[in-house]
């Protein structure tokens, strides 16, 4: 491998084997890469939404500390290497390459008889590899699937984890109900961890404070923080205890409460309220309502499944103007329930599709009734009287953007 496109096509080839739980694979390549895990004080974060979100206010706060803050986060918008960051800098090419090719020698050492190693548990060890070299102060790792099987649970001692929420997604994999979707993500949690949670279902209170219990664990709810917060359409102003309103980096009533995970892990450690403020000030995450474009207004959501989508719709109250959606539901969510809710802000939906395996076709959105259209035919008929939001896959935002990027932005059109 010399270049990032091999790296891409390395991995993109690991795909086949799709996802397999479990930690020996894994637990093994770190043995052949002769890392330990634990040697970086790292914090685990889980959850079904806010997970991105809380990374993104805690990396903030780590570098506004004066810290060294390596990331690893799913999936990614912009560009590849935002999955694995130093400080909000993607992994350069070289160090990409080098990673993927200690990575690989090390998966052609590991026991045949393990099974083969996925995708995820690759693009892992890349993270695990860099981060050992580089050693920065903490790493903030973002937990894939579930968390009790995922791939970045090989930590025995994390500085601390947070559970950021529970909702409906992957039942597949992670269960039907919410309370075995729960202990998927109170997997991370081990014996004296630190464990800061965000705002959880009441029935779901109890079988955490057990959880951590068992663990000797202590448990802080991060709501608890949260003293009083205002949402406009210009922005999203909160307070916490000891910390003075801020306008926060992002928007919405869910990131008061991500937000609020942040903070309670950063006083935990001991950083500064100058620190935590101008993070919470100064934190970014495309595509979780992002706006793209102020005239006419635009905004790119990653919504994927009911718990998202009901905070996009509280956010969605906010707004003076009229609002067009245009949405991409993967075949693997509630549409319906999705669907149901955001009609509640707006009769104005539209749904298309996009070049990936779990998307809906145009002819299966068409058999379901839906009001199908396209994303240039849309983006064609922009009225300044409107919001107009885009919906529904954090995949179909990526491409959306990018899609803006080159045909809107270049043509000077905003």
């Amino acid at each position: 491998m010399r270049t990032r496109e091999d790296v891409l096509d390395w991995l993109s080839s690991l795909l086949a084997f799709g996802v397999k739980p479990g930690l020996e694979r894994m637990q093994a390549m770190l043995l052949e890469l002769q890392i330990d895990p634990d040697a970086i004080p790292t914090i685990h974060v889980a959850g079904t939404n806010g997970k991105g979100s809380t990374v993104a206010f805690l990396r903030e706060m780590g570098i506004a500390e004066g810290l060294r803050i390596g990331t690893f986060t799913s999936p990614y918008i912009i560009q590849f290497e935002e999955r694995i960051m130093l400080n909000g800098v993607p992994i350069a090419e070289d160090d990409l390459v080098t990673a993927a090719i200690a990575v690989q020698a090390a998966i052609g050492r590991i026991d045949p008889a393990l099974g083969t190693v996925t995708e995820f548990e690759a693009l892992t060890g890349l993270a695990f590899y860099y981060f050992d070299q580089i050693r920065p102060d903490f790493v903030i790792y973002e937990v894939g699937l579930g968390g009790l099987y995922d791939s970045t649970n090989v930590f025995k001692k994390p500085v601390a984890a947070i559970i950021t929420s529970i909702g409906h997604d992957h039942q597949a994999i992670l269960g039907d109900t919410l309370q075995e979707i729960a202990l998927q993500k109170f997997g991370i949690i081990k014996q004296g961890t630190p464990v800061i949670a965000g705002k959880l279902q009441e029935e779901l209170t109890v079988p955490l404070m057990a959880y951590c219990g068992d663990r000797n664990a202590t448990l802080k709810w991060s709501q608890e923080a949260i003293i009083r917060y205002r949402l406009k359409e210009t922005g999203t102003w909160a307070t916490y205890d000891g910390i003075p309103e801020t306008r926060l980096g992002l928007e919405g009533h869910h990131q008061v409460h991500n937000a609020a995970n942040a903070v309670i892990c950063a006083r935990r450690l001991g950083w500064s309220k100058a620190a935590i403020r101008k993070g919470l000030r100064e934190a970014k995450h495309p595509g979780r309502f992002e706006i793209i474009s102020r005239k006419p207004r635009i905004i790119l959501d990653g919504a994927h499944n009911p718990e998202g989508i009901t905070a996009l719709v509280e956010r969605l109250k906010e707004e003076s103007k009229p609002v067009t959606l245009l949405c991409s539901i993967l075949r693997d969510k509630d549409r319906t329930a999705m669907l149901t809710q955001l009609r509640s802000i707006t009769p104005d939906i539209y749904e298309t599709t996009f070049d990936f395996p779990r998307a809906r076709t145009l002819d299966e959105l068409k058999q379901d009734g839906a009001n199908v259209t396209t994303v240039e035919a849309l983006f064609e008929q922009l009225s300044a009287e409107r919001t107009y939001v885009v919906t529904g896959s954090l995949y179909f935002i990526s491409e959306v953007r990018h899609y803006f990027a080159s045909s809107f932005t270049k043509k000077g059109k905003f």
